[in-house]
This record gives C-alpha cells, sequence and structure tokens, in this order.
C-alpha cells in the first residue's frame, strides 16, 4: 500500500493500541496518487541536482528544510519531497516534521508498512553520510537488518579490499501481505540468482559483481509464495527483490542467517542448469519464441546484452550454442499466456544446416534443456553520456535489441535517451520478427522509430529494399564529425557480412571504437 494512501498522524497516547487516528487532508484537484505517478513518469527533474546521485552529509541535509526546499532521510537514503508536498494526504504540516533530518524513526512510528521506495523512487538525491568521505556502500540503518548483516560479509583489512568487495549492502522492508529484500551495489548491472527451498522458508540470493559472489542465505520467519519479483535499478545497481508472503501478517524479524552467508571469490564456469520447456510459440514461419523456467525454485537476472550457452546431446555428440535471453514481449499485452516472471525467454531462427536451432524449435512443453551461466561483454555505462541510441539489427540480430529498447525508454535518473532508432534488415515481410509490436510501438512511444528494410522484396512491399549502404546509414545516424556534442551510441547485430559492413561505414562516418558496440554473432 503506497505512503499517501494510507498516511496517518500518530495516535494520542489516550487513544490506547486501537487509536489509529487518520488525518487527512483535501488534496487539490489533480493531486491523486495517479496524478504524482504520472508526474514521475513526465521526465520532469523531481530529484533537483539532475538525478545524479550524491552523498549527504546531515549539515547538507539541514539545509534544504523549507517547504520549497525539502529534503528527507529515511532509512539511509535521501529525498527531495518539494513536490509532494501537495500530494501528501497527511498534509504539508505533517510531512514537514520530517524535513532536514533523518526523518525514519517517525516515519517507523506513524506507518512503517509503507513502501516509500516505490512512492519516491523519481525524487532520489542519494545516501545520507557522516561526513563528506563516500564509505562505497548505503548505510544500513534498519534495526530489523543489522540483526544479521554483519555475517553478510567477509570483513577483511581495506588495504586487502577489491573495491567491489564492499559495494553490496542490504536492507528489507515489508507490508501486510509482501516483504522485499533490496541490495544496494555499485556494479553497471549486477547478476542476481534467487533460490527458494525447503518449505518456502530456506532463501538464499547471489549477487555477482565482476569475480566476487556475494551470497545471503537465510531461514525467513514465514512462509513466501513463488515466483518472487526482481527488479535492477540499472542508474544506481540497486536490486529489489518482492515476495508476497503465504500468509499476510506482520513479520518481526526477517529471517535467521545460515553458516554460508559471506562473500567469495567466483570459482569459474559454473554448470549447466536444467531448465524445463514452458511453452514454443511461432513468431515467423521459421521462428520460434521458447519459454523455459528452472525446475526448481530459481530465478535469473540476465544483464543486459548477455548470452547464455545452451547445451544438448544431438546425434549422439554434445553441441553448444549461446542466445541472447529477451523480453517475452514489447507490450504486457503480447505477453505468451504461459509466462511469468520466472521464465528465461529465447527467440530462436530455425536454420536447415542448424543443429542446435532446429533441436531447440522441436522441443515440447515439459522438455528439459541445459543452460549455462550468462556472459557478455556491454556495459551500459558506456552510454552514460548519450542521448540518442542507433540500432543496427539483422534478422535475429533482433534478440539483444529488444532489453536495449526497452531499457532505452525506460525512465530512472532520467529519459534515457531522446531518440531510439532501430534500422532492421530482413530477406522478406513474412521474415520480419514481432513486426506488429515494433510498429505499434513507434506509435506509442514518440522516441522511438523503426525502419524496416527487405533485401528481397515482392512487389506488394512498399518500404525501403537493399542491402546496408552508406546513404541508408546516414539517413538514420547522424555522422559524428558533424555533431557539435558527440551523444550517439550504436549498436550491432547480425550476420558476420552486415556487421563488417556496418562498422566500415561508421568508420567512413567518422565513429571512433568507443561508440558503438557490435554483438558477435
Amino acid at each position: 500500500m503506497p505512503w499517501c494512501s494510507c498516511c496517518s498522524k500518530m495516535a494520542p497516547k489516550s487513544q490506547g493500541a486501537e487509536g489509529n487516528l487518520r488525518n487527512k487532508v483535501a488534496l487539490k484537484p489533480g493531486h491523486s496518487l495517479m496524478d504524482w505517478v504520472r508526474l514521475g513518469h513526465s521526465g520532469v527533474d523531481l530529484t533537483g541536482v539532475g538525478g545524479v546521485l550524491l552523498d549527504v552529509t546531515p549539515e547538507q541535509l539541514a539545509a534544504h528544510s523549507k517547504k520549497n526546499d525539502a529534503w528527507i532521510a529515511i532509512r539511509g537514503r535521501v529525498y527531495n519531497v518539494t513536490h509532494y508536498m501537495d500530494f501528501h494526504p497527511g498534509g504539508d504540516a505533517e510531512l514537514m516534521r520530517g524535513i532536514g533530518k533523518d526523518g525514519t524513526s517517525l516515519f517507523t512510528q506513524v506507518h512503517p508498512w509503507v513502501n516509500f521506495e516505490s512512492l519516491l523512487q523519481k525524487c532520489l538525491v542519494g545516501r545520507l553520510v557522516q561526513s563528506n568521505r563516500s564509505t562505497g556502500a548505503l548505510p544500513v540503518l534498519n534495526k530489523k537488518t543489522t540483526t544479521f548483516i554483519g555475517k553478510l560479509f567477509t570483513k577483511r583489512g581495506a588495504d586487502q579490499c577489491d573495491p567491489q568487495e564492499k559495494s553490496v549492502s542490504m536492507d528489507w522492508y515489508q507490508q501486510l501481505g509482501t516483504v522485499t529484500l533490496q541490495f544496494f551495489t555499485l556494479g553497471d548491472f549486477p547478476q542476481t540468482r534467487v533460490m527458494l527451498f525447503t518449505s518456502h522458508k530456506d532463501l538464499t540470493v547471489h549477487i555477482k559483481l565482476g569475480s566476487l559472489l556475494h551470497v545471503t542465505h537465510l531461514l525467513l520467519e514465514d512462509s513466501v509464495k513463488w515466483p518472487c519479483k526482481v527488479r535492477t535499478n540499472c542508474d544506481t545497481g540497486m536490486v529489489e527483490i518482492y515476495f508476497t508472503k503465504a500468509t499476510p501478517h506482520m513479520w518481526h524479524k526477517l529471517g535467521s542467517p545460515v553458516e554460508d552467508d559471506g562473500q567469495k571469490r567466483d570459482v569459474g564456469q559454473e554448470p549447466y542448469d536444467p531448465m524445463e520447456v514452458v511453452s514454443v510459440s511461432s513468431v515467423t514461419h521459421n521462428t520460434k519464441l521458447i519459454l523455459l523456467r528452472h525446475k526448481h525454485r530459481i530465478m535469473d537476472t540476465i544483464p543486459i546484452g548477455y548470452s547464455v550457452p545452451v547445451l544438448a546431446t544431438i546425434d549422439g555428440a554434445e553441441v553448444i550454442r549461446s542466445y541472447t535471453p529477451m523480453a517475452a514481449a514489447l507490450d504486457e499485452q503480447f505477453l505468451p499466456p504461459d509466462w511469468s516472471e520466472d521464465c528465461l525467454c529465447l527467440m530462436v531462427k530455425q536454420c536447415s544446416n542448424g543443429l542446435m536451432s532446429r533441436y531447440l524449435c522441436d522441443l515440447k512443453p515439459e522438455d528439459v534443456v541445459n543452460v549455462g551461466p550468462a556472459v557478455g561483454l556491454l556495459q551500459l555505462s558506456v552510454m552514460d553520456a548519450t542521448t540518442r541510441l542507433c540500432l543496427l539489427a539483422a534478422g535475429s540480430g533482433l534478440t539483444p535489441m529488444v532489453n536495449l529498447i526497452l531499457w532505452a525508454l525506460s525512465t530512472g535518473k532520467k529519459k534515457r535517451f531522446q531518440k531510439v532508432s532501430l534500422l532492421f534488415f530482413n530477406l522478406t515481410s513474412r521474415d520480419i520478427l514481432w513486426q506488429d509490436q515494433l510498429d505499434r510501438l513507434a506509435t506509442t512511444d514518440t522516441r522511438f522509430c523503426v525502419t524496416h528494410v527487405l533485401t528481397a522484396a515482392d512487389s506488394e512491399w512498399s518500404g525501403q529494399t537493399g542491402l546496408l549502404n552508406l546513404d541508408m546509414l546516414q539517413a538514420v545516424v547522424p555522422s559524428f564529425t558533424e555533431q557539435k556534442k558527440h551523444d550517439t551510441f550504436v549498436c550491432i547485430c547480425g550476420p558476420d557480412q552486415f556487421r563488417e559492413s556496418s562498422v566500415r561505414f561508421l568508420g567512413e562516418m567518422g565513429y571512433p571504437e568507443e561508440f558503438y558496440f557490435v554483438f558477435q554473432g
């Protein structure tokens, strides 16, 4: 339940345990919860600091203590609630009680069950620190967390620590029917694995950053339902894991640590996991969308642009091919009926001479596929300074572009890109993957545009035709040398010849290697 829908003042002492006095004020027209959500997605900078996360000292926090300049700290994080004043059902006077200081205690007394992280996510200024020296991790202030957080990491001398070893901390909060774990990292897009076993209470979370694996292993206070939801904030590296409680009630604590809590070096290649086929559906005449799910209660988050190896024994020989996991749809209305949060989605084009592609496209529900750990080289941080993203794809080269498109059009500390362009090549019109979804996205989000190009078009095709050439590329990708500010990044995926031509033409347009990324086939 969001903060603004259930805010109340503390009950007077004379009311006793039952005295939960709710004092709401009449909000001005246009200041409902949905109006607040719309404002958060409008592109307005609610942080007041350009969306750059800061370390905020108590002295700096106290300097923002006015109604028209209002910051508040809750559980170690600082929010600019200036814009929220007129949206607060308890009134601005009630909210002003915590302005300019650490309001954690007040918040906990009044409404500890509220999901303030979700409500104020667009207002996040940074973290509360005791000095201007960064500690490398958000402080953990929740007493319920500190009962076990000390066992989360292996303690070593500062001179022996890899910077990433200090980059993960954990907090949690709950509502009557849900419990949420938050992991604060400094990773570009940390890989996460969530495992839930015995009695739906034995929880293990792996956070992988570089060569380090952070392990949290807990016996939860009570059972939770599966699947969970995992959301990664690419701006901050924060990972949130949401569970629905099996029985709605307030827990006294999150749980108890198990002895293998801690941090360790990654020991190299992980084993292949058996995954069960949920469904296989047709995308085009020769391409299938395959949903996979772990045979046990396991969920993985795959960094954008990473691929996973698939292992199968075909005609007596082991065959391994890599595929890029992707969102099951560009819009929820297109999701397959059997999809759930813990599914891994692969789009596979069946080739006549492709052993693995024919094997995968012939799979049936309940068949088992062996999938290995994700690998990749793309770092989203290389695009931090860019405002335009151009994607060049041919055929099944669309697969890594899907998650890039969704990420680029999402809102975080800013609207990430002012323009996202896809130049998409296919043989014939019936080969175009997700044409309806791509075209619909272009009509619903003005920042996105797609240009379809066919290399073997029939007479009914009215769009562009031919192989990639310099003129075609220049119509979509601005020349690097003509940009006053170099704010365009290009991603490329497709057959070898397509990738080679793309790189050659970009070179002729003045693009250095650091302004484009090539996915290898």
